[in-house]
């Protein structure tokens, strides 16, 4: 499908010269990239079996028709079409924008041009219009498939010009969302320090999925208000802002309303991706070239005076001190020093984990507006302490326990861990419970401060137990999940890595089931005070053991 967009891409040769595109250099790149990409392999394990990706591609495809099938419900539900199609446009614009920030956005960022293009005589158009270009031929099997069930009700329930409306209406919100991403992208690289340039782009990942985890909860639920309200698109005038919505007013005009606000919308709902691809071939793409070479460099610390190098000398770090005053042995101070810096300083770790993290607060957040829908919010707490449910809450915050310990081990520069083989590591049960004691100290113990200091004023003192309680479970899961699915030392082992899924699984339904039984005794006081005891008497027995493991099994990753 990719070579017969590409063909059907490169007959407009002068609209690509007329943007500034050296036509010749343009063709073959594109032509390289789609051969290329056609040719890498699928991935599965920690080798290539050198099967087609056709298969993953299939997979992929079915996945966002079954998304596009939820798109289609919007204009079932809702039967002004303007409304319809203006949020299910404003999902479908989401949709894409999402994916290519977290898929796509490497594609524009790709360093290895470097060695091969930018020291030839290419200019930065030319680069940058065959990459997002290339973007688009990659996204529009995706697009193809949210807009597939979309387009076959139409076909069914509109007239056949409203068809070919909506094609065009599904291109220029496809337009609208490549140039909005990478005119982001081009103008954050063009303007910002390249570490900060870093820096923004992990954030906007983890924020972006905070976006896509509160939409899934809320989104039916604004919907649901929307059908049942009976609300127009005068009433929601935040969608005013939308690009979305000034596509859509295509559908109206259509229909014959010619006021002058839909007149108003349509004119900017194509002069605003034109002038958006105006802006990313004119305006944002000059040292494009530079900026690319630039991102190949490594992050560079900030240089030290003096002055500051008496001054760090002088003081300790915060973790340093941490270290000292929890750890038993200098081995056991290295494992979690090494897991705190690296933790803290490696974008890709935090943009796996910082997300899974951010989504607690939205666990309780929904919790809370789930409870007692209709009552005032001094009965939903006074619902929420009399049954228990904050206790899940705790038991929600445990899963950051299994996600930590996946991405603990995984590392793109994985081959660094050979420092690990050449140490002298005589004791490694010590090493690995330095970096379980920063595990927990790092991204489980915060989470219990919050907690502490939400429950106790809401819930009575009460909560302090079920704390303690849950907590002590949490540290035992993290030694059994040491014990039986950390194989590696940390930050040694290639990021593509064997399926857990069922052991996963196994892991959440224990959780799911000692959180219902704790909600089921949470009135039994001097049981939980029990238990509690019991338990953090078990961790630490079983820290004891996890110190003297051998660890035969950890092993270098040099796949």
């Amino acid at each position: 499908m990719e070579r017969y967009i590409l063909r059907f891409i490169l007959l407009f040769r002068g609209v690509w010269e007329n943007l500034g595109v050296n036509f010749a250099q343009f063709k073959i790149i594109l032509e390289t990239k789609v051969t290329l990409d056609n040719r890498k392999p699928i991935t599965f394990k920690k080798r290539n079996t050198g099967k087609s990706s056709s298969s993953s591609s299939i997979i992929q495809f079915i996945m966002y028709m079954i998304i596009g099938l939820m798109f289609m419900v919007i204009p079932i539900l809702i039967p002004d079409r303007y409304l319809a199609l203006a949020i299910m446009l404003l999902c479908f614009t989401s949709m894409l924008s999402i994916t290519l920030v977290s898929d796509f956005s490497p594609i524009l960022l790709d360093t290895r041009d470097q060695y091969i293009i930018i020291p030839k005589p290419v200019n930065d158009r030319t680069i940058t219009l065959s990459r997002i270009t290339f973007i688009a031929i990659k996204l529009f099997n995706q697009v193809i498939a949210l807009c597939l069930p979309l387009l076959i009700y139409v076909l069914f329930n509109w007239n056949v010009s409203a068809i070919f409306l909506l094609v065009l209406q599904l291109l220029l919100s496809t337009l609208v969302a490549l140039v909005f991403v990478n005119g982001f992208y081009l103008i954050a690289i063009k303007y910002l320090p390249i570490q900060k340039f870093k820096d923004i782009i992990t954030y906007i990942q983890i924020g972006l999925s905070m976006i896509i985890f509160l939409a899934y909860y809320l989104g039916p639920n604004l919907i649901q208000t929307i059908v049942e309200s009976h609300l127009t698109i005068e009433q929601l005038k935040f969608l005013w802002l939308f690009p979305s919505t000034w596509i859509a007013s295509f559908q109206s005009l259509l229909l014959g309303d010619h006021s002058s606000q839909i007149i108003l919308f349509s004119v900017l709902g194509i002069v605003v991706p034109l002038f958006g691809i105006y802006a990313c071939t004119h305006l944002f793409s000059s040292g494009f070239n530079a900026k690319i070479a630039s991102l190949a460099s490594a992050d560079t610390p900030l240089p030290e005076t003096a002055e500051n190098i008496s001054y760090n000398a002088s003081k300790r770090p915060f973790y340093k001190k941490l270290a000292t005053s929890l750890c038993s042995s200098p081995l056991e101070e290295a494992g979690f020093s090494i897991v705190w810096l690296i933790s803290s300083k490696t974008r890709e770790f935090k943009q796996q984990l910082y997300p899974s993290l951010a989504y607690l607060p939205i666990y309780f957040i929904f919790l809370f507006l789930r409870t007692g829908e209709g009552l005032s919010l001094s009965e939903k707490l006074k619902k929420l302490g009399e049954s228990g449910l904050y206790v899940i809450m705790f038991y929600l915050s445990l899963l950051t326990i299994l996600t930590v310990f996946q991405l603990i081990t995984q590392s793109n520069k994985y081959k660094a861990a050979w420092i690990y083989y050449v140490t002298p590591i005589d004791r490694p049960g010590q090493f690995m419970t330095g970096v379980l004691k920063a595990c927990l100290i790092k991204y489980v113990l915060p989470f219990n401060i919050l907690f502490l200091c939400i429950c106790i004023p809401l819930f009575g003192i009460s909560a302090l137990n079920d704390l303690l309680l849950s907590s002590a479970i949490g540290g035992i899961e993290s030694i059994l999940i040491m014990l039986f699915l950390v194989k590696n030392y940390p930050f040694s082992k290639a990021s593509q890595s064997n399926s857990k899924a069922l052991i996963n699984l196994l892991i959440l339904g224990l959780l799911g089931l000692l959180g219902y039984l704790h909600k089921v005794i949470f009135q039994y006081e001097l049981l939980i005070w029990g238990l509690a005891a019991l338990g953090w008497i078990l961790f630490f027995i079983m820290l004891k053991y996890l110190q003297k493991e051998d660890w035969k099994s950890l092993a270098f990753d040099d796949n």
